[in-house]
């Protein structure tokens, strides 16, 4: 019995023994691995707040869901606001665009309704109103060429040539299309022309011609003004082969005479009268065709056939003042002189003015000097000497300077040579430049007359008349 209880207290305390190992077991893990009894406590954490922790998450989800939603709904109403802006944007180009067009539709139109005025004044040849009328045209659209190119021959018209070039100038960095280029070009040439500028002329004629879808119709007036620069320059032969070329193009009398006269300016008189009756038989209508062969046939020494030509030429019909004239003149290449008068007064009655010009050679060939005075007078009281052609008007100023240095009239003859060299005519500038040495010495302007010899000289240098007088005039100045 004693053996049992004591057996019983063993139970007892080794249970006891047991328990209190453990608790320092639990108490020792504690102290040296608090990672682990750490861990421990956040699985029963864990266990004991998943609801709420379940509760929690569904609350951020939410809150996410919301931010969003709304974060969604602040795209979308920033895309509908670029888009309303976007619009509005391009609301406002169209408008700008249809403003911009309305204005450009209205300067385009208010252009070429003065363009149009300006050629209507062209063509009805008030070139003051076509100048004011091409400057408005330029107001409204700058960049249109052909607005500068009407301008500018409106100025040639005007015989402004400087300002003519300075439109010119000033069409070319619009000009796109190749009519554009060729008509402004074409403009330069005949401005420069006109001033006697024929090496530039003749380089603006050839960059028009270099365009090779230009027409035909361009093409050949451009040569005509082409070979006009080339025969004022004296340089025949090119001359020979731009109506050369225009004939290739349109063969008529007109380029056929042309042709012959600047055959006979190289002194290649039989392909000049192969031209000329050439031109006689494709029109005998014209006097200067048949006055013309019939100077080719005397310089080769054909009088008798010369001579027939001219009897030929006074068979033509028509009943002008300037049928009279050209008859007029026939009969001087004739030396009737009786005849002559009578034609070319004729002439004057039906106020054809350049017969007073005849009228003066005639009495100048017969060395009445007065006669010839009061007729050349007359004409250049009567006749628009502005509108005479280039050629005319220097052989009237010359004729009427000879006529006053016969009659000792120098401060006068002077003047008629520089007013007859402004036309830069090469077939009188010779004699108008020598006359003009002659008055400058019975002046004793012997500076102006030294410089105009040199220039003669130069320009020249084959008379020996001219290097005679250049000579005398520098051993004069230099002394």
């Amino acid at each position: 019995m004693a053996l049992d209880d004591k057996n019983i207290r063993k139970k007892k305390n080794l249970q006891s023994d047991r328990g209190s190992e453990k608790n320092r077991i639990k108490n020792i893990t504690s102290k040296v691995h608090p990672e682990y009894a750490a861990s421990s406590n956040r699985k029963r954490s864990s266990r004991e707040l998943s609801e709420e922790e379940k509760e929690k998450r569904a609350q951020i989800a939410e809150v996410r869901r919301r931010r969003q939603h709304q974060e969604r709904r602040r795209k979308i109403i920033q895309r509908r606001k670029r888009q309303r802006a976007l619009r509005i944007i391009a609301s406002c180009l169209i408008v700008v665009a249809l403003v911009v067009t309305v204005f450009m539709v209205k300067n385009y139109n208010s252009g070429s309704r003065h363009d149009n005025k300006g050629l209507n004044a062209y063509e009805n040849g008030d070139y003051e109103t076509a100048v004011n009328e091409f400057k408005e045209a330029i107001s409204y659209d700058g960049n249109n060429a052909d607005y500068f190119v009407h301008l500018g021959m409106a100025y040639i018209e005007q015989k402004s040539y400087d300002e003519a070039l300075g439109y010119f100038n000033q069409a070319e960095s619009a000009a796109e299309s190749d009519d554009q280029k060729v008509n402004l070009n074409r403009g330069r040439g005949i401005a420069c022309l006109y001033q006697g500028n024929y090496e530039d002329a003749v380089k603006w004629f050839n960059e028009a011609l270099a365009v090779s879808s230009q027409s035909n119709d361009i093409r050949i007036d451009t040569l005509y003004y082409k070979a006009e620069a080339e025969q004022k320059s004296g340089d025949y032969q090119a001359a020979v082969q731009s109506y050369g070329q225009i004939i290739d193009l349109k063969d008529d009398a007109g380029t056929r005479m042309l042709r012959g006269m600047a055959y006979m300016q190289i002194q290649d008189y039989a392909s000049a009268e192969k031209d000329l009756y050439a031109a006689i038989d494709q029109s005998r209508k014209s006097y200067s065709i048949y006055r013309t062969l019939y100077s080719a046939l005397e310089a080769q020494g054909k009088d008798d056939e010369a001579k027939q030509v001219l009897n030929d030429a006074l068979g033509l019909s028509g009943s002008s003042g300037e049928d009279y004239f050209n008859r007029g003149m026939i009969y001087m290449d004739l030396q009737d002189d009786t005849n002559a008068s009578d034609m070319l007064n004729k002439s004057y009655d039906k106020g054809y003015k350049a017969a007073l010009l005849g009228l003066g050679e005639i009495a100048m060939n017969q060395k009445d000097y007065d006669t010839a005075l009061e007729e050349y007078t007359r004409f250049f009281d009567e006749a628009d000497v502005k509108s005479l052609d280039a050629s005319l008007a220097a052989k009237a100023y010359n004729e009427y300077a000879v006529c006053l240095l016969a009659k000792g009239d120098y401060e006068n003859a002077a003047k008629a040579c520089e007013s007859g060299l402004t036309y830069n005519d090469r077939e009188s500038d010779e004699a108008l430049s020598f006359n003009l040495i002659i008055t400058y010495e019975h002046l004793e302007k012997w500076e102006d007359a030294y410089n105009t010899a040199k220039a003669y000289a130069s320009k020249y240098p084959d008379d020996a008349n001219g290097q005679k007088e250049y000579l005398f005039l520098q051993s004069r100045v230099t002394q």
